[in-house]
């Protein structure tokens, strides 16, 4: 959905839908703003429960499914502001991380919180370039 300010919004299928209050994803410009992914698969189950290194890849294997959408890749990620419930995890949580971006080293801010689910370990929100 396009509005008058330019920004347009896109719901992939298994992540949300026009219905949710939020979208999977904002355009605007050549930015692209991706909400907050968890590691819920596609039937919205929770993959990786009290594992974050397995949390972790299901949440950047979402992430990357929409930036699918937009024709991208975790590649194209600038910057994540990522959320982990404990700061204990932290080792396993940077050794999933480094795995799945393979060489590719987005900026990051990590904050310590907790998640709206005590069963979710980490979210993922990003941003990424989508210029050429």
């Amino acid at each position: 959905m396009s509005t008058s300010t330019g920004l347009s919004n896109i719901d992939v299928a298994g992540m949300t839908t026009d219905q949710s209050p939020f979208p999977s994803a904002t355009r605007a410009g050549d930015f692209i703003f991706v909400s907050g992914q968890v590691s819920k698969d596609e039937n919205k189950v929770l993959v990786g429960e009290g594992d974050i290194y397995a949390q972790t890849v299901q949440t950047l294997k979402n992430l990357e499914k929409v930036l699918a959408a937009y024709n991208l890749t975790l590649a194209s990620v600038a910057t994540t502001t990522v959320y982990i419930n404990d700061a204990a995890m932290a080792g396993e949580y940077n050794r999933a991380w480094v795995d799945t971006f393979a060489g590719h080293r987005p900026s990051r801010a990590t904050i310590v919180a907790p998640l709206l689910n005590d069963k979710l370990l980490v979210e993922v929100q990003a941003t990424a370039w989508a210029g050429k």
